[in-house]
């Protein structure tokens, strides 16, 4: 898949998680903006998308932007860092937490200085270690564990490194299956292998197809992540790191899934057969879960990013509102809204047979030319919006 794609893809989909208050210990740095001081010094702080209750120990000035150090958390009590012009940039931070001068570090922390990210003892520590030996996708896989809001840890770091293979998942399966016979494997490793051949076929793009699709591959997932875990404690060297890369790739998209008041927001990717060509299918479904516990087919939105044979990558956008479907296919080939208009008639029919009427299709080049991003329309779901 596309690197900027699935940057694009999981930089946004932060959108749909509920923000947390953010904690505090001892020692961390926070920038924050004073709102409102009142007359027990005590001052409402905007620290990113939060506003807190802070004792302060600095006199300051409404509407000013200053660098605290945490004092106390209960209350919260917060001092002005002394010689703050000495962290103004994102050159005087890395130093001050000894990060490495390059360019990914910086454009790290500028990063996390416009969001109003806290700078944590232990998080910039971790973050100086992965970023010792580590390039562009260390510093994009720090970037997403904040941005989803997810432990900064070893384990989830490594799986968002993995989760930017450059490889089609397909082709590391199959290499990684062709690694495993060559051991002429018995046990796990034999049912790895022929777990790692096995390649479903999307022969339909209906709702139902799709979330059966869908519902098979969540059921299969905990099966796949113990297997892969079982035969990484059983395979030698080389063969062993392979699994593990493979293990924390599936991980990273079970990481973004999320379930929020019956919201949910699911990503999975896997590879599959479109007729006889292989390829990755990546899958970001977005509805409200039934009671039952099934997805609502009737109100979704579900994008799917595809590398066809002929089209190439592509995006399949449907969004769906009482099963009233509007199909949007992002792709610059040319001439392909003369193929879109031809199949449409023939889509209409099958969709029409599931229950569902086709509204439109349409056809949008892939990047908007004047913010490089990809180019597609936000989501919205009984009065929510989303953007992806």
């Amino acid at each position: 898949m596309n690197v900027q794609w699935l940057r694009t893809l999981f930089d946004d989909a932060q959108t749909i998680r509920l923000p947390k208050a953010p904690t505090f210990h001892v020692g961390d740095i926070i920038y924050g903006k004073i709102e409102k001081i009142t007359e027990d010094r005590t001052a409402l702080v905007r620290i990113g998308s939060h506003t807190l209750t802070a004792e302060l120990q600095s006199p300051v000035k409404e509407g000013e932007t200053y660098t605290f150090h945490v004092q106390k958390t209960s209350p919260l009590e917060l001092k002005i860092l002394q010689h703050t012009a000495k962290l103004t940039d994102e050159e005087s931070v890395s130093r001050y937490f000894r990060l490495p001068m390059n360019e990914q570090t910086k454009a790290l922390v500028r990063w996390m200085m416009d969001e109003s990210f806290t700078f944590k003892k232990h998080d910039m520590s971790l973050i100086r270690q992965w970023l010792q030996t580590g390039g562009k996708k260390e510093a994009q896989a720090i970037k997403w564990l904040f941005m989803h809001d997810l432990p900064l840890r070893d384990d989830i770091f490594r799986a968002f490194v993995a989760l930017q293979d450059d490889r089609p998942l397909y082709e590391q399966q199959l290499t990684l299956a062709m690694m495993i016979d060559r051991f002429h494997p018995k046990g796990t490793l034999a049912k790895l292998s022929s777990y790692l051949r096995h390649m479903p076929t999307l022969s339909s793009f209906s709702p139902e197809h799709i979330q059966q699709l869908l519902e098979e591959t969540m059921k299969q997932q905990d099966e796949w992540l113990v297997l892969l875990q079982t035969a990484a404690e059983e395979a030698p060297g080389e063969l062993k790191m392979e699994i593990i890369s493979l293990l924390d790739r599936v991980k990273a998209y079970q990481l973004l899934s999320t379930n929020n008041d019956s919201l949910q927001h699911i990503f999975t990717q896997f590879p599959l057969f479109i007729g006889t060509h292989a390829t990755d299918v990546t899958i970001q479904w977005r509805g409200k879960q039934r009671e039952n516990g099934k997805m609502d087919t009737d109100y979704c939105r579900i994008l799917f990013y595809l590398t066809l044979a002929t089209l190439k990558e592509t995006i399949v956008d449907v969004h769906i509102q009482q099963r009233i479907v509007h199909i949007s296919i992002i792709n610059d080939t040319p001439r392909v809204e003369l193929y879109a208009s031809a199949l449409e008639p023939s889509l209409k029919e099958k969709l029409a047979e599931h229950g569902y009427t086709l509204s439109s299709i349409s056809v949008k080049t892939p990047m908007n030319k004047r913010s490089d991003r990809l180019l597609v329309e936000p989501f919205s779901y009984k009065g929510v919006d989303y953007r992806i």
